[in-house]
């Protein structure tokens, strides 16, 4: 038996980096069928992204349409990939997974470290943010997780899972996934394009330091889902002032990396006039000095080429944007990188080497693993779609 049709399903429109990262053209290449299906109507009647141009589209605007769709579309020859996380808002849908037993398929990749703090300090931050929305999210999550426990949600049939830890971004219940599914081992998105690159070893520091920019005033998912952020003139102002204290200091330039949706950054440089480069974090990093960034999942280039990684946050950023404090916090500790609070008038401590034992860890926790290392990760899901269920263990085949 083999896979001949894949459909994705996420609660937003299709974009360009979801068609290329997760291969539908390398898909339709070795005549596999693939269809997205956009269920953003079921979650979000005031939609206003639009959708990238992908003839494979099906738009579901109530429940009675996806049903009609899994009846038409629930053979043993269709896998289903889910593109969201886990969680109570997903669970009247993930019921209907269930409901007709889809074969039920997950990417696992590009979680992060995490970053635990004492308990008291936790049960402080919980009981100051308590509001009725959070209470009524935290039962109904404990819902859903006690769900899939006891079966009344399906767990995921096979995972694709990149290093250790990578289930960790399923949502609720990864635990629970992780210990009933088919796990093929895949890699990141990012060392992915860093196996790709026909030039892997370590080159040459060049006489420039980059900057990993988030677009974090910008970034589109902010207005979509709602999402708190900086405000744009004092966020900018404050790298760049840190940007030119820190070339002053090193006698090296800084260059941005755009975040590959950083569109208004081809109309106005925000950056003062820095050098602002896109589609490029790869060569960027593999021939810097020294990587910027504030939390940034591209944090695989600079492992993978063993370059010194320096984090940067202020008093600011921490408080509009906790969770990148903790993130920070947990990149640290897992690779020895430096933090540097831009607000703090004090010499810049620059790291003049890394860890390599921890740099190492870090690739096969979070990036990719021993079996799948020296494979793109597109081989190794075409050939699981072409071979599943053939003589030969899943298990081996990324070997």
């Amino acid at each position: 038996m083999s896979f001949d049709k894949v459909v994705y399903i996420r609660y937003l429109p299709l974009t360009e980096a979801i068609y290329t990262d997760l291969y539908f053209e390398e898909l339709i290449n070795k005549k596999i069928q693939v269809e997205y299906l956009d269920v953003t109507a079921l979650f979000n009647k005031t939609n206003t992204i639009n959708s990238f141009n992908f003839s494979g589209i099906i738009k579901i605007n109530n429940y009675d349409q996806l049903d009609n769709y899994f009846k038409k579309n629930s053979t043993e020859n269709v896998l289903y990939i889910s593109i969201m996380t886990f969680e109570w808002s997903v669970f009247k849908l993930y019921r209907k997974f269930t409901k007709f037993n889809l074969k039920l398929g997950v990417f696992a990749r590009g979680v992060f470290p995490s970053y635990t703090i004492d308990t008291k300090s936790k049960f402080k931050k919980i009981l100051s943010a308590l509001d009725f929305t959070k209470i009524r999210d935290y039962f109904a999550n404990r819902i859903a997780l006690i769900s899939k426990k006891t079966g009344w949600i399906k767990t995921y049939d096979f995972i694709f899972k990149a290093g250790e830890f990578g289930f960790w971004g399923l949502g609720l219940g990864s635990e629970i996934d992780i210990n009933y599914a088919k796990v093929i081992e895949v890699n990141t998105v990012d060392y992915d394009r860093y196996l790709i690159n026909p030039d892997i070893a370590n080159t040459k520091d060049d006489n420039y330091i980059v900057f990993l920019d988030q677009y974090l005033p910008y970034h589109p998912d902010v207005s979509f889902l709602k999402i708190k952020t900086v405000e744009p003139i004092k966020y900018y102002q404050q790298l760049n002032i840190f940007f030119e204290k820190l070339e002053a200091i090193t006698k090296k330039r800084v260059v941005i990396s755009a975040h590959p949706k950083a569109d208004t950054y081809k109309e106005f440089n925000p950056f003062n006039n820095r050098k602002i480069y896109f589609n490029q974090s790869n060569d960027l990093v593999k021939k810097s000095s020294l990587v910027l960034t504030h939390a940034s999942t591209a944090v695989c280039f600079p492992i993978c080429y063993q370059k010194r990684i320096v984090l940067i946050n202020s008093n600011y950023i921490n408080e509009v944007l906790p969770q990148f404090e903790q993130v920070a916090k947990a990149i640290k500790f897992a690779c020895d990188a430096t933090i540097i609070n831009m607000d703090e008038n004090k010499p810049l401590k620059i790291p003049a080497t890394i860890n390599e034992t921890k740099y190492n860890d870090f690739k096969y926790k979070y990036l990719t693993s021993t079996i799948s290392e020296h494979k793109l990760s597109k081989d190794i899901f075409i050939e699981f779609l072409k071979s599943f269920g053939a003589t030969n263990s899943i298990n081996n085949i990324a070997l």
